[in-house]
C-alpha cells in the first residue's frame, strides 16, 4: 500500500495513544508504522513468514508492538483482545474474507469497531439495502453485528503490486446492544445463510425445505415444523422473498420460529 493511501486510512481510523489495535495482514507495515507513531498498542497478525521476519526486524523490541505469526483463521480474536476494548484494522484478501468476517463478528463482544479494506464487490454487499441486487445473507449478518458504512474507495494503484480489483474501506462499529443471546448469535448467521440459500423461492417454500438445516438450528427453532404459523407470528407475508427482509424482520422471523 502506498504512503498516501495508508495515511488517509489511519487518519480516518484516528488511533489514540494506548488504544489496543489488532492489525490483520500488516504486510510490509505501511499501516503499522503509522499506528505505532500514534502511540497505539499494536497486535499484528501476519501469516507470511517472510513478511513476519521483516516486521520483526523493524518493530521488535518496541513496547507497544506484538507480532503474532499465524493464520488469523486459527487465532482466537477475543483472546488477542486480552479482555480490553479493542479495535481492528485489516486489509482482507478476497479468498478468506467471508470466514474472517464471521470470526470478527463472533468476537464483537471484545471489539469496539473494525475498519476493513475489502474488495469493492464484497463491501457493496455488506452495506446493501433490502431489495437490491447484491443484498443477501452477508448484508443481514454484518448489519446485525455492526453498523457498516463505506468511507473511501481505493484504486488498484494504491497497492504494490496492483491487484486486479478495486477496494473499498468500510468502518464497522460493533453494535453494543444486540437483540439475541450469545447462544443464539452462534446460530443466527447459519440460519440467515440457509434462509437466503434459495433467493428465488418464497419465504414459505424456503422454510418448508428446512429439513436440510443443521440439527442445532432445528432444535432451537421448533417453529420450522410449521413455517406458515411462524411467518404469521412474525407478521411476514409468506410469499415474500428473502432479499426483501430488513435487518429487524430477519430477527423477528428467527424469534418467531424459536417460540414455535
Amino acid at each position: 500500500m502506498n504512503v498516501q493511501a495508508a495515511r488517509r486510512i489511519v487518519e480516518r481510523f484516528a488511533p489514540k495513544p494506548g488504544s489496543r489495535v489488532i492489525e490483520i495482514g500488516p504486510g510490509r507495515g505501511a499501516l503499522t508504522t503509522l499506528l505505532m507513531e500514534s502511540g497505539a498498542s499494536v497486535i499484528a497478525v501476519e501469516v507470511d513468514p517472510g513478511l513476519a521476519d521483516e516486521l520483526r526486524e523493524r518493530f521488535a523490541g518496541l513496547p507497544p508492538f506484538t507480532l503474532i505469526e499465524a493464520d488469523i483463521l486459527r487465532c482466537d480474536i477475543a483472546a488477542l483482545a486480552g479482555g480490553e476494548p479493542s479495535r481492528v484494522l485489516a486489509n482482507l484478501p478476497y479468498s478468506i474474507t467471508g470466514p474472517v468476517l464471521m470470526r470478527l463478528f463472533a468476537a464483537c463482544g471484545s471489539l469496539t469497531d473494525m475498519t476493513l479494506m475489502l474488495q469493492r464487490e464484497v463491501a457493496n454487499r455488506i452495506v446493501a439495502s433490502p431489495g437490491g441486487r447484491v443484498y443477501g445473507s452477508l448484508s443481514v449478518v454484518a448489519q446485525y453485528f455492526t453498523d457498516p458504512r463505506a468511507i473511501m474507495d481505493l484504486a488498484p494503484g494504491s497497492f504494490s503490486p496492483p491487484p486486479a480489483v478495486s477496494s473499498t474501506v468500510l468502518e464497522m462499529p460493533c453494535r453494543a446492544r444486540r437483540e439475541l443471546t450469545a447462544g443464539d448469535e452462534k446460530l443466527y448467521p447459519a440460519f440467515v445463510r440457509l434462509l437466503f440459500g434459495r433467493r428465488r423461492r418464497t419465504l414459505l417454500n424456503n422454510l418448508k425445505g428446512a429439513g436440510h438445516f443443521p440439527a442445532a438450528i432445528l432444535e432451537r427453532l421448533p417453529g420450522l415444523a410449521d413455517p406458515a404459523a411462524g411467518l404469521g407470528r412474525a407478521g411476514l407475508d409468506p410469499l415474500r422473498r428473502p432479499e426483501t427482509l430488513a435487518r429487524g424482520e430477519c430477527l423477528e422471523l428467527f424469534r418467531a420460529l424459536a417460540s414455535g
